[in-house]
């Protein structure tokens, strides 16, 4: 944080920022934008609260609280080892657990979203990789203490879901591979999964009936998908985020947002971007196709110094091919998990190939990929020392 100077980062254009600074004043979860715009929905609750009691502690907007909100960050980014080496452990084995677990922790990069970005980033992967632990280790619980476990489950799930809900493309498999595998072990599961059902219900639904009161209709936890979409599908789109569309850096979009009220608004953009996927279903299939491609590997982005875009997309697809192919070495050897890691690769990235993909967007699903990574290098090292000493 100091020596990269983060601690100065301003939050002018930051939705959550103003979020927080509204709930700060008062006034309630509103006005992502600035000014007093009124009630919103366009982001899940949790970021901004938690950002909003650093404002209300340290000063709202103050480097005081921005510093604090970093080293929150920066505590839960250093504590994500710990699910990290469970799950790892789960299963590959206590030697890959310990890698992964020590790589996370001093591997320069992981530690970047904590001290950089003041969003959800950390807590996004530090909730999910932990939600990903508990499912390994539900799959082969029983009893009462079975029960415990899926109640925490379904509450972390709620408490993940209105953190960053692209997590909640997840929860359907998660929940039903803990299921099967319970079934194929012939253990009672439908009660527990009632439990852990009803608690998730219990922790969302709060926010899912003040959106109800506030805009007289279902909003499911976060409201802005409609603007979303559009700014990923339009005839100008590329694939990236178009940000200079968007009501945080565009006056008249604002002002717009503004007159029309965020239900309006939304949902003109909705049809907008639905129209053009209908009208130019062939330019859908190559944006849907390019933001796949740039999830897996880097979206597009100007850096500071000639050649660094072009290394750090080296580094993610190569990254990526590392994650698949311990993947496929793990499927290979029945790996207890290894399908789960599958249906996390499969699940979580879907609503970003219809939207837009950012850099951060990858970072909740990373621990996992780096444990498959440490997964494949000791396999590797051990085919090489077999042949050795063949």
């Amino acid at each position: 944080m100091v020596l990269f100077h983060t601690y100065r980062a301003k939050l002018d254009f930051d939705e959550s920022g103003h979020i927080a600074a509204s709930l700060a004043a008062g006034r309630g979860f509103s006005s992502p934008f600035g000014g007093a715009t009124g009630p919103t929905a366009w982001l899940p609750p949790v970021w901004p609260f938690l950002l909003s009691r650093f404002f209300l502690v340290f000063g709202v907007y103050s480097r005081a609280a921005i510093v604090a909100a970093l080293t929150f960050n920066c505590v839960l980014s250093a504590a994500t080892c710990v699910p990290i080496y469970f799950a790892a452990g789960a299963s590959f084995g206590e030697r890959t657990a310990r890698w992964a677990a020590w790589i996370w922790t001093l591997f320069p990069y992981t530690m970047y979203w904590g001290f950089r970005s003041i969003w959800d980033t950390a807590l996004s992967a530090f909730l999910l990789t932990t939600l990903f632990m508990m499912t390994v280790k539900l799959a082969e619980g029983r009893g009462n203490r079975a029960t415990l476990g899926w109640a925490v489950y379904g509450i972390v799930w709620g408490v993940a879901g209105l953190t960053n809900t692209a997590q909640l493309a997840f929860l359907p498999l998660a929940g039903s591979w803990i299921c099967y595998r319970q079934w194929r072990q012939g253990k009672s599961f439908v009660r527990n999964a009632a439990v852990g059902a009803i608690l998730f219900f219990a922790v969302i639904g709060p926010w899912l009936a003040r959106d109800y009161r506030v805009f007289h209709k279902f909003v499911p936890i976060r409201g802005n998908f409609g603007v979303e979409f559009h700014l990923g599908n339009s005839p100008t789109a590329q694939g990236d985020w178009q940000f200079y569309l968007h009501p945080s850096q565009n006056f008249a979009e604002f002002k717009l947002y503004r007159e029309m009220g965020e239900a309006a608004y939304v949902k003109s953009k909705l049809h907008l971007g639905l129209e053009f996927a209908k009208e130019q279903p062939g330019r859908f299939a190559f944006l849907t196709f390019a933001r796949f491609f740039y999830f897996w590997t880097e979206p597009p982005h100007a850096e500071k110094y000639f050649g660094i875009y072009e290394a750090k997309t080296f580094l993610f697809l190569a990254a990526t091919v590392g994650a698949f192919w311990g993947l496929g070495i793990a499927w290979r050897q029945k790996r207890p998990g290894a399908g789960l890691y599958l249906l996390l690769f499969l699940s979580y990235p879907t609503v970003y190939y219809v939207t837009f993909v950012l850099t951060r967007y990858r970072s909740p699903i990373e621990p996992e990929m780096l444990v498959l990574i440490v997964f494949l290098v000791g396999e590797l090292r051990g085919r090489e020392r077999e042949m050795v000493i063949g």
